[in-house]
């Protein structure tokens, strides 16, 4: 099995966990396919030997609101608790990116959520990402 197929299996894997576990309001994938006028979604991508996390928000209206995401796990080489968040705004058709995390990508798994608050709705993403080699 190759490096892809393990990441492709994992991240799977990650979506039907999600959908079994009912979250609502999560987009566990990259397609941030969620409906409703507030949205999320959490990209990854590997780079070299780190994981590179973006949190983003999609909006029908323009918005501002407050946003938290978390990060936890690791690997062999130690583990990582990231915890960041602020005010946003949002609006029609470009997704507005939370900033940018990197973590320690050599045989770790990481833990994303990304909650997201703005005019008295909430929706939260959570993803499992890995970096197994």
């Amino acid at each position: 099995m190759t490096r892809l197929d393990k990441r492709m299996a994992a991240a799977s894997a990650a979506l039907l966990a999600v959908i079994a576990a009912g979250a609502t309001g999560a987009t566990a994938g990259k397609d941030g396919s969620n409906s409703g006028p507030l949205r999320c979604e959490i990209r990854d991508a590997i780079e070299g030997d780190a994981i590179l996390l973006e949190p983003l928000v999609y909006a029908d209206k323009t918005i501002s609101g407050t946003y938290t995401v978390s990060v936890s796990g690791g690997g062999t080489s130690g583990s990582a608790s990231i915890r960041q968040g602020g005010a946003f705004e949002a609006g029609p058709g470009i997704p507005a990116p939370l900033g940018r995390i990197s973590v320690g990508a050599n045989g770790a798994a990481y833990n994303v959520t990304l909650k997201v608050t703005a005019d008295g709705a909430s929706v939260s993403c959570v993803r499992q990402v890995s970096g197994a080699t």
